[in-house]
């Protein structure tokens, strides 16, 4: 039986397949300790053979400074990289502003004579004298984890691979720009090595930890989540934790693409509001977008990765008033500890689940199902006060956080979107998360979609994501090659490095207990026109093949393309993917009419309205019905606003028409 579970900053939810029958529930997170609500979800369920995971674990202790305290080890003369960084900034007419503290302390980057040149030749070597001479030193500091990052390793790994088995040999955990990333721009490289420097201590001990649950409850394999959007044995993301960074939020648009292939739809907006943040993407012809250039808290991490953009935008988000007076919502949140006011846990700050329950969207004696009763009067309390400060109505309190929170995410919707060249109108929102059908028709009628797809378990959507995720591995090595018309040395230069990869892979996969014959091998390669400073990455078959695609991709990406400039292939990239069985939801019953449960009183921007309340079990498939409407589920609550309608498909996606026209 296997089971799939994700964790957030409120909810740890849990997606199980029992005799062919999805099963779906939440239990609150568990901060201090993740696996205790993993364990307290598993006493919930029949024993699971497979166990698919997702978790926000090494994102946080990026965020609050919780990670192994670090050391870096670098080129003589290149120790201060890490500290000049790129000359971007943030906020550039901010006076006051500040670079991120890096994770690792100036007076704990250490330097060796040892160079590589530009053309990956061993110019000089390290001694075992300096060798043992930067081991005491790490040792004086009481340093847990070791960075190395030497100039151009990427093109000659030799130097960094001599220093490393030194200091592994001294108990030091090390990690090696080589094998993290061996690709160009030291600054990219360094400071993503230091990332899974930073996390390898803390995710192993992790990883240890459920390791050890799970074996309590015969879990034979074990899956974690990679923010590359496939998953891998929990044994192999030890050695290389930076890829768990965004495991959470991947696992979301994983399970929009596998709804595309199921119901045929090819471009989403996807949006995952959840307790604490909202994630938003895009699918493209039922693609995935991705990214290699990503960042954390404003610390730059280049590996693939799904290209999520995060809010501070969930439930939980605290209403407060800034130095104006003016009303703001986030990036603070009360979490699943205290919580909002509603849940009775001790929260003392305004929420915006708080005034989605005062709206009447949800159901204070149905939240997750009836498990969770939550205090409408405590909230309805502590939301009058907050509003006598502002000087504003009650109602236009409660309707005001939610228009605000909906706000912060249109500024991330357009991103994904818009600023892409994305014409939204050929788009539907797929909006999941415990929030996210709540708000999702507000948003896409704000940026012009006109239709929203609730999915089936939109409230723990992510979870299934990982459920149904394929095992995939990635990999990389920057070579650059100047192309020239018929040209056949560079195609057998990229073929070598694939066949390197495809041994690399091979070996791999073998420790996994996975045939290589079951994978599938998908190279692509990063190209620019010679002289740009960034790239864009296409599929591979040849290098004039590559070639075609590069001027077509840079014609649909900037509106131009230069056909007679010369071409420059910077890096080859490998993925490879093994396919994991998918469960297919089950088939929703066809019936004539739907019958509400109960009508209550819903504030919407039009006023109270008297709402008819369905229970989203209950609704047939291929029903259309006229808003306004709330729809309650186990996991989420959808609200269906007036001038709308919707409709549920076979699978039990309920389709919501957001078009005002």
């Amino acid at each position: 039986m296997p089971i799939s579970t994700d964790i957030g900053g409120t909810f740890t939810d849990f997606v199980v397949l029992e005799g062919g029958r999805m099963r779906t529930f939440k239990v609150p997170s568990t901060p201090d300790q993740p696996e205790r609500a993993i364990e307290i979800g598993l006493a919930r369920c029949a024993p699971a053979t497979v166990f698919s995971h997702g978790t926000t674990l090494a994102t946080n202790a990026v965020l609050e400074r919780k990670g192994a305290k670090t050391g870096l080890l670098t080129t003589k003369g290149f120790a201060a990289i890490l500290t000049i960084g790129r000359q971007q900034r943030a906020d550039l007419y901010r006076l006051d502003a500040r670079r991120p503290p890096q994770l690792v302390a100036p007076d704990a980057c250490f330097e060796i004579s040892e160079r590589v040149s530009s053309r990956g030749e061993l110019l000089i070597a390290p001694t075992e004298l300096e060798i043992t001479a930067v081991s005491e030193q790490v040792r004086a500091w009481g340093l847990e984890s070791l960075a190395i990052c030497f100039l151009f390793s990427f093109l000659n790994p030799v130097n960094e691979r001599k220093v490393r088995d030194a200091l592994i040999e001294e108990g030091f955990s090390v990690s090696c720009s080589s094998e993290v990333l061996p690709e160009f721009r030291e600054y990219e490289r360094m400071s993503t090595t230091v990332m899974d420097a930073y996390l390898k201590r803390i995710v192993a001990r992790y990883l240890a930890r459920m390791e050890q649950l799970l074996r309590q409850n015969g879990v034979k394999q074990f899956y974690v989540m990679q923010s590359n959007g496939g998953v891998v044995k929990a044994a192999v993301m030890k050695h290389k934790p930076v890829n768990m960074l965004l495991s959470g939020p991947a696992g979301g648009v994983a399970a929009a693409r596998y709804l595309c292939t199921l119901t045929g739809l090819k471009n989403l907006i996807t949006v995952d509001m959840g307790g604490t943040s909202a994630d938003v993407s895009a699918i493209v012809n039922g693609s995935v977008s991705w990214t290699s250039d990503g960042s954390i808290n404003g610390l730059p991490i280049k590996l693939p990765m799904v290209d999520v953009v995060t809010v501070g935008a969930g439930g939980g988000s605290i209403a407060w008033l800034d130095e104006g007076g003016a009303l703001r919502v986030g990036p603070g949140s009360a979490g699943a500890v205290p919580g909002p006011v509603c849940y009775d846990l001790g929260g003392a700050d305004v929420t915006v689940t708080d005034c989605d329950l005062l709206c009447g969207y949800l159901d204070p004696s149905y939240f997750l199902g009836g498990e969770m009763i939550l205090d409408a009067e405590k909230a309805r309390r502590r939301v009058e006060r907050f509003a006598d400060e502002m000087g504003l109505a009650y109602e236009e309190t409660i309707l005001g956080v939610g228009k605000i929170v909906n706000a912060n995410m249109i500024k991330a919707l357009r991103v994904v979107s818009v600023e892409r060249g994305l014409d939204t109108r050929e788009f539907a929102l797929c909006a999941f998360g415990g929030a996210g059908p709540v708000h999702a028709v507000a948003l896409a009628r704000e940026l012009g979609l006109p239709t929203v797809i609730v999915p089936v378990a939109s409230g723990v959507f992510s979870a299934y994501g990982i459920l149904v995720s394929d095992l995939q591995q990635d990999y990389s090595r920057t070579h650059p090659l100047r192309l020239h018309a018929g040209d056949t040395e560079a195609d057998a230069a990229v073929q070598a490095t694939l066949d390197e990869f495809a041994v690399a892979a091979e070996h791999e996969l073998a420790e996994q207990g996975i045939a290589f014959t079951e994978a599938t091998l998908v190279p692509s390669v990063d190209m620019r026109y010679l002289g740009q400073s960034y790239e864009l990455n296409v599929d591979f078959t040849t290098v004039a093949d590559a070639r075609a695609r590069f001027h077509q991709e840079h014609q649909k990406r900037y509106g131009y393309a230069m056909p007679a400039e010369a071409v420059e292939l910077v890096t080859i990239r490998l993925r490879v993917l093994v396919p994991r069985a998918k469960p297919i939801p089950s088939l929703v019953p066809a019936g004539k009419a739907a019958k509400p449960e109960v009508y209550r009183a819903v504030l919407f921007e039009e006023g109270w309205q008297r709402t008819p309340i369905f229970r989203r079990a209950a609704l047939p498939a291929h029903v259309e019905l006229e808003g306004p409407a709330i729809i309650a589920a186990t996991d989420s609550t959808t609200v269906v606003p007036p001038d709308s309608q919707f409709g549920v498909d076979g699978y039990g996606n309920i389709t919501i028409s957001a078009s005002l026209d």
